[in-house]
């Protein structure tokens, strides 16, 4: 026996195994049941959603002589199910247009049926057929022989002449869900007694676009690829699809306007046989998806992403970075259509994407003076120390750069390479031990600031203990997480409700971090003093929270500071005299009330004259 395709095996035989089109099957059924048959029926929809699959179960349904009908068991079903059934008649338009097959049609519709109760003409592609063709049938259409129905199903509803439109009863297919859609294959593979994971499907389900032939044929494509196991990386690499989590890797290095990256990694696309005009519109669709959460915050109506991908991307991009986006690849999209490689236009729309060199109006200039690169001063610390305690060998060979003028760019390498355990000595220090730390810690030589009221330009006290506590808890992982989050911070800028505490912290760097608190360095110390001051503490905690996902504790350094304190915390490693880490504490804001506010003499008055309340905000 030939083989037949899945499409073709699992075509559903009744009325309750179609997947969706409720509303056709729900009308069709009553029709036949209370037999109220129009004499014409004009099927409309997109390739794939059932309009052949539905006129042969109506010519079954009409023609059956079992029930419920159709009964898919009688001798008019099971002709018909085979294609053999001298009563149901299919026609192609596309190769049967002409006014010579439309009339020897027609000289057949007057002959009765021969077998079942009504002869049935299933014309597939109708528009496909010339005006005169479609004048010759308008007669026969409107006034047929009783015992004859025509369906008439097509893609291209407008191509048809009105007045053939207003003789049918028309039904309009739609493009079925993904769960429909998952649901069908389940049973199909079910049946065929396989193994496929769920996001298989679910992908499969997505390329199919609302198509259930078209998904039950890319299934049959993977299976032959795989069919032991269909995984999603096996239709990735069938179809050249990008998975989710590296897209919306893609759209963080567009929004840090890294050019080159973005660039290697549309080269590598290429390689790999991406299809561009599907990435285009998946990376639209993932922005798409980010407004409605942002507007929103309620994952169950996205279409794309999930909560678990919502967390990576969504810190990372405003609305209106997502709108600029789309703009740009809708762009390119559009012109998909008039080129043979598309990934031109794509390229352009990455290039415009991480553009970086605009003028003050936003215009884009010509030219642009670039500085003379800085003289750089590399310090090599090459060193060994072999920690008995620890059985590790610290070796430190890092580059720092040191910048001659002002710029905010300076470069840190992590505190130990921010390993992955604690360093804890396992035995007491002894007592000489002791003296050297106290001697190699001192508390910074700052004027504590007495008055509130006074500028913090004056530098603030913190205790130097304080930070080489976080230095000896350090975690690499931590700190990554911490820098990846940074540059989100220039973002709310913008943001007037915000713009004070990121301008604050935007030009900062967190050096190091551990469970629950980090470092942050500044190249000018009223930057420093202004993080550490106590008052803006509380606000710069609730806006680092946001950002970071997470509450930390935080101290500011300067950055020639921060040198000195990691090379002590080295010097300390290597001589095996590290402090005990214990709980984060930070003196120069634990001995402050964070909650008392000082008033002036009108807010005095007001809490005398209207009591509790009264609140206060800052503008």
């Amino acid at each position: 026996m030939a083989y037949k395709t899945l499409y073709r095996v699992y075509r559903p035989q009744r009325f309750d195994e179609v997947a969706g089109q409720e509303h056709i099957i729900t009308t069709l059924r009553h029709a036949v049941e209370e037999n109220k048959i129009a004499h014409a029926y004009l099927f409309c929809g997109p390739r794939g959603t059932g309009k052949t699959t539905i006129a042969k179960l109506l010519a079954k349904a009409i023609n059956c002589t079992g029930n419920p009908k159709p009964c898919d068991e009688c001798e008019n079903c099971k002709e018909i199910a085979s294609g053999n059934h001298p009563d149901v008649i299919e026609i192609d338009a596309a190769s049967n247009n002409g006014v010579d097959e439309v009339r020897n049609l027609i000289d057949k519709v007057k002959y009765a049926p021969t077998q079942g109760k009504y002869k049935v003409y299933i014309i597939d592609e109708v528009h496909m057929m010339s005006t005169g063709a479609f004048n010759a049938l308008l007669k026969t259409l409107e006034e047929p022989p009783a015992h004859v129905v025509f369906i008439l199903a097509t893609t291209e509803p407008h191509k048809i002449l009105p007045t053939i439109i207003s003789r049918c009863q028309r039904f309009d297919f739609m493009k079925l869900s993904l769960t429909e859609i998952v649901n069908r294959m389940k049973s199909v593979v079910e049946q065929e007694n396989y193994i496929c994971d769920d996001e298989a499907l679910e992908m499969i389900a997505k390329l199919a676009d609302g198509g259930m032939r078209d998904a039950l044929s890319i299934l049959e494509q993977c299976l032959a690829y795989n069919d032991q196991h269909l995984t999603v990386q096996d239709v990735n690499h069938i179809y050249g699809i990008v998975s989710l989590e590296n897209k919306i890797d893609f759209i963080k290095v567009l929004l840090s306007k890294d050019m080159k990256k973005s660039l290697f990694i549309l080269d590598e696309m290429k390689t790999n046989g991406i299809d561009i005009k599907r990435l285009t519109l998946d990376l639209v669709d993932i922005l798409k998806d980010i407004i409605i959460y942002r507007n929103t915050s309620d994952s169950s109506i996205l279409f794309v992403l999930s909560q678990y991908y919502l967390d990576m991307i969504v810190p990372y991009i405003s609305c209106d970075e997502a709108f600029a986006f789309i703009d740009v690849l809708m762009d390119a999209s559009e012109k998909y259509a008039k080129v043979i490689n598309p990934a031109i236009y794509f390229e352009l729309a990455l290039l415009k994407m991480c553009n970086q060199v605009q003028s003050k109006n936003g215009e884009l200039i010509d030219k642009v003076d670039i500085p003379q690169t800085e003289s750089i001063q590399y310090v090599n610390e090459t060193q060994e120390v072999n920690t008995e305690a620890m059985g590790e060998v610290i070796e430190m060979d890092k580059p720092i750069l040191q910048s001659q003028n002002n710029s905010n760019q300076v470069i840190y390498e992590d505190i130990d390479e921010q390993i992955g355990e604690p360093l804890i000595e396992e035995e007491l220090i002894l007592e000489e031990s002791q003296d050297i730390i106290q001697e190699d810690i001192p508390t910074f030589e700052f004027e504590k600031q007495e008055d509130v009221e006074q500028s913090i330009d004056n530098d603030i006290k913190v205790d130097r203990a304080d930070i080489m506590n976080i230095l000896v808890q350090a975690r690499r992982e931590i700190l990554e997480s911490i820098q990846e989050r940074w540059p989100i911070i220039k973002r709310y800028l913008a943001n007037l409700n915000t713009a004070k505490s990121a301008g604050m912290l935007c030009d900062g760097t967190a050096v190091a971090a551990c469970p629950g608190g980090f470092i942050i360095a500044f190249e000018f110390q009223p930057a420093v003093n202004a993080v550490n001051y106590y008052k803006n503490y509380k606000q710069l905690s609730s806006f680092l929270t946001e950002i970071l996902g997470q509450e930390y504790r935080f101290v500011a350094i300067q950055q020639d500071e921060w040198i000195q304190m990691r090379s002590q915390f080295i010097d300390l490693k290597k001589r095996g005299q590290l402090p005990e880490p214990h709980n984060l504490t930070l003196k120069h804001i634990d001995s402050h009330d964070l909650d008392h506010v000082d008033l002036n003499e009108a807010q005095e008055f007001a809490v005398k004259l209207f009591g509790d309340i009264v609140e206060f905000k800052e503008d």
